[in-house]
């Protein structure tokens, strides 16, 4: 998450941390008649800092806090219900009618009740999160769909900015279960969510490189809904 703070904003936060450090040491080093030298500050700052970043510490004022949530970045931290709607039923679709001599079908021009349904899929994502980095890795615990598991590569956070809300973008490797020889069983992808403050949920866009050399490239629909704490 640091890397959502303006460079000057740090430099301007340690600069008045020490500031403040020195002020307070003088004080009750002249108050207390206790010696305290000012070479001691560099390691007091550095203490704090640690202490105020360390994850149960940021978590808690988060907590107390809800606007930071809403106006810097939210805590995203454990288990959530992924629900995909996947288009991969209309690429089915568009492969059956080219296949067919009979039924015509132009993706472009049809209306929406000619298009086939979304398929749905459900799985849980593990998202661990502190100031350094963002983790997260999606299974599927029922083994109902093909998706094995997929793990990120990269999760790049973004800050609320007027109307656009806070969110992730990321980039991830899946591993499909499938006996199809011209399936893909490994691919990669890339998504893009926004969280919702009052629903407590991400949503956005996923896009795979899933079969792409046949031009059937997936796309998806996707919302993950926070599960209780155990």
């Amino acid at each position: 998450m640091y890397r959502m703070l303006p460079k000057k904003f740090i430099v301007f936060a340690i600069a008045w941390l020490v500031i403040g450090l020195c002020m307070v040491v003088i004080s009750y080093g002249e108050l207390l008649g206790v010696p305290i030298g000012l070479t001691s500050i560099p390691l007091m700052v550095w203490v704090m800092l640690y202490l105020l970043l360390l994850n149960p510490v940021w978590r808690w004022v988060w907590a107390k806090i809800p606007w930071l949530s809403v106006h810097f970045f939210p805590d995203l931290n454990g288990k959530w219900r992924v629900e995909l709607h996947s288009n991969w039923p209309r690429q089915l679709q568009l492969l059956e009618a080219a296949q067919s001599k009979e039924n015509e079908f132009d993706m472009r021009n049809c209306g929406e009740t000619e298009l086939a349904d979304l398929s749905i899929l459900e799985l849980e994502a593990d998202i661990r999160q502190s100031w350094w980095k963002i983790e997260m890795s999606l299974y599927n615990p029922a083994s109902v769909t093909p998706i094995k598991q997929s793990n990120t590569i990269s999760i790049i956070p973004f800050a609320q900015n007027g109307l656009q809300k806070s969110g992730i973008l990321y980039i991830f490797k899946q591993e499909n279960m499938t006996d199809n020889v011209s399936d893909s069983n490994e691919f990669y992808g890339a998504a893009r969510l926004e969280y919702d403050f009052g629903k407590d949920e991400l949503s956005g866009l996923v896009w795979t490189a899933r079969m792409w050399q046949r031009a059937m490239n997936t796309a998806s629909k996707v919302t993950f809904k926070r599960l209780p704490y155990e």
